[in-house]
């Protein structure tokens, strides 16, 4: 067992309270109707999944199972995909709803929640991935290979508003207004999602990037 592995039984600790809270189940005693359709939701709970198969798999001394785990491409995908739900939530979704004067968090609670799963949990897994991770057999693939996550959260997303409920207890089809089609139109919608796709492409590029710089500094 190393440091990495034992880092991985915190970030899954964390991710776990973060989306307990998040999910207002303290507050209603059961997780909020369509929480997770909300791509914040699914990429913590996809970094809860990694951190307890990485410490489990090196606890129980699966070597093989351990070694897939933590290959170098899935690492750099794990981290890519928490740290896009901190860029777009700070970047994006809360300054479009302070501009709209509204916030994300009304309640302590929320506060909390939304603090734990789109910073807390982020900060904690790029870390993680800049101390421990392998860095060694990162290639331009590995930026590539990552985009599977965004398009698998994409498809499905379009896939539930083809149903035309709303999420949960919301009025949205759409969990986030670059995804609304029918309101954007297809050349902007398209046009959108091209940028966004870049976008990931260049933050897997520049993680590559810099898990070979980190590896030229030891």
């Amino acid at each position: 067992m190393t440091a990495y592995d034992f880092s991985a039984l915190v970030i899954a600790a964390v991710g776990i309270i973060g989306l307990v809270i998040h999910s207002s189940m303290f507050r209603d005693g059961h997780i909020r109707p369509g929480f997770f359709c909300f791509y914040t939701n699914q990429s913590n709970l996809l970094v809860v999944v990694y951190e307890l198969a990485l410490f489990l798999t090196a606890a129980l001394g699966a070597e093989k199972a351990h070694r897939t785990v933590a290959n170098g491409t899935v690492a750099l995908a794990v981290a890519a995909c928490i740290w896009v739900t901190h860029l777009i939530y700070h970047f994006v979704l809360l300054r479009d709803f302070r501009r709209k004067g509204g916030t994300l968090a009304d309640t302590a609670e929320e506060t909390v929640g939304n603090a734990l799963v789109h910073y807390v949990t982020p900060l904690l897994v790029l870390l993680q991935w800049l101390l421990w991770a392998d860095k060694e057999s990162l290639t331009v693939w590995s930026a590539v290979a990552w985009l599977v996550i965004p398009l698998a959260y994409f498809i499905f997303a379009m896939l539930r508003a083809r149903t035309g409920r709303p999420i949960g207890n919301t009025h949205y089809v759409y969990p986030y207004p670059f995804l609304n089609l029918p309101e954007l139109g297809p050349k902007k919608f398209w046009r959108g999602i091209g940028v966004l796709l870049l976008f990931y492409l260049a933050l897997g590029l520049v993680l590559v990037g810099i898990g070979k710089l980190v590896l030229l500094m030891r």
